[in-house]
């Protein structure tokens, strides 16, 4: 099934956009004390820059004002979940061997 793309961005801007997106978000940055609930796992105390659904929403539509759905990231911990990598750190990995 082919999706326009002016329909599928209008969608997620929408939901972005929205009260009820904003209103959970800031409950779950209140729940989180602003920090990087990733990093205090591993006893690091980060702020957290983004409020991130675990099952993305495009996967599961259902689960985009699910609180149990959330959690609070810094910025590497986001795109480590993204799985996105900065040219610098590409260039170390590739530089020390360590990408395969």
């Amino acid at each position: 099934m082919e999706r326009s793309q002016g329909k599928y961005h209008e969608k997620y801007n929408s939901f972005y956009n929205s009260p009820a997106w904003k209103q959970l978000r800031a409950e779950k940055w209140v729940s989180a004390d602003g920090l990087c609930e990733m990093c205090r796992e591993k006893g690091i105390v980060r702020k957290a820059d983004e409020i991130h659904h675990i099952v993305p929403i495009d996967k599961d539509w259902s689960k985009r004002l699910d609180f149990d759905n959330l959690i609070a990231l810094c910025k590497d911990c986001h795109n480590a979940q993204h799985e996105r990598i900065s040219p610098l750190k590409k260039f170390l990995q590739e530089f020390d061997g360590d990408l395969k």
